[in-house]
């Protein structure tokens, strides 16, 4: 991840729309380097969880995040992993880290003390009135419906 440039912007405006990360993780460019969007998925009744294989809805409610596209353990691609309930899992591993903090949540028994100190950075975004997913860098752009995307409000 690229050092911090006091002229970045507060807000990245990225090439990608919100409907776009629907159905699974996609890559964009930053000012901070490469990162992933992907969509958190409310946990269903059913107890799914991060790392479970999920049906793909046609209007999927949840929040899209931004996240570090590599898994800090050996490199898998986080894009490519399911994100539900507040975490995400990686596709080799199932390693799962929280879209809260970054932190990783759990990991396979004998890798618990390298698991500690492992954490990707996550950052909120909001959509733009034309529908594209805006990065939210700075601290003051975080807010209660940062990340919200159209399912929640009747999105078609």
């Amino acid at each position: 991840m690229k050092p911090v440039d006091p002229e970045e912007p507060a807000v990245f405006r990225t090439e990608m729309k919100a409907e776009d990360v629907r159905d699974r993780g996609r890559l964009v460019e930053t000012p901070r380097g490469r990162l992933a969007l992907i969509l958190d998925r409310p946990a269903s009744a059913s107890g799914s969880e991060a790392g479970d294989i999920l049906p793909s809805a046609p209007r999927p409610a949840g929040k899209i995040m931004a996240v570090d596209p590599w898994c800090p353990h050996i490199d898998g691609p986080l894009w490519e992993g399911s994100a539900v309930g507040g975490e995400i899992a990686c596709p080799w591993h199932r390693w799962r880290f929280s879209l809260a903090t970054g932190r990783c949540t759990w990991a396979p028994r004998g890798d618990a003390e390298e698991a500690a100190e492992t954490k990707i950075q996550v950052y909120r975004t909001r959509q733009s009135a034309d529908g594209f997913v805006e990065i939210l860098f700075a601290e003051q752009a975080k807010g209660p419906s940062a990340g919200q995307i159209p399912g929640q409000l009747g999105f078609d």
